[in-house]
């Protein structure tokens, strides 16, 4: 049988059936995150338990993004290449030293007194491995051989970014009208990956 029979035939239909699957499995964990933590804090189980749930919560998003890029590209009947190989493998270990940077910082910021030089060094030190992800993502353009797929990826680049920018200038002014809650500008990198999966279907499609 092949491998490919469980994939709609549509690969737009299938890469946004994908996304959506995506979004529910992260609200998934996400709402089960919340109430583990929750728990923990509620019955005191010390900050071992935090961080192992932190740990464990980190491992499970992980591994929805490894299972929804090897979807997609069965989804968009996509070979990968070897850069894409590549890629694919710096960006996972890129996430999982955010997902330990994150978690250290905000247990060692626990253990520090309040201010402090270090502090500086903790609130950054998540940031690094985010900006490890987005040299990586412009190490594949100038990896990947195939002038397609270096096209295709570099608009669904544009088109993302041009969807954060959007977002971020409509919900900037319903903010200043006291419309919507202030949202940290932290969110701007996973809020524009988010974009990056649809923006490949558009880019895609234009090439048909």
């Amino acid at each position: 049988m092949s491998t490919h029979d469980d994939i709609p035939a549509s690969p737009a239909k299938a890469m946004a059936l994908t996304v959506a699957l995506g979004v529910i499995a992260c609200g998934a964990a996400a709402a089960t995150f919340s109430f583990t933590l929750g728990y923990v804090h509620e019955i005191h189980a010390g900050p071992a338990a935090e961080t192992a749930t932190i740990l464990l919560y980190g491992a499970v998003i992980m591994g929805i993004a490894a299972w929804l890029a090897k979807v997609g590209q069965r989804a968009m009947k996509m070979t990968p290449s070897a850069a894409a190989r590549r890629y694919r493998r710096r960006f996972l270990v890129a996430m999982g030293l955010y997902v330990l940077a994150l978690t250290g910082a905000i247990e060692a910021d626990k253990l520090l007194p309040a201010g402090g030089v270090l502090h500086y060094g903790l609130a950054v030190l998540p940031a690094l491995p985010l900006m490890a992800a987005i040299a990586v993502m412009g190490l594949y353009l100038k990896e990947e051989t195939d002038e397609f797929e270096r096209a295709s990826q570099a608009e669904s680049a544009l088109w993302a970014t041009g969807g954060l920018l959007a977002l971020a200038t409509v919900w900037g002014f319903l903010e200043l009208f006291g419309l919507v809650p202030h949202v940290q500008s932290w969110v701007a990198f996973p809020a524009w990956a988010l974009f990056l999966a649809p923006a490949q279907v558009i880019a895609r499609r234009r090439y048909r």
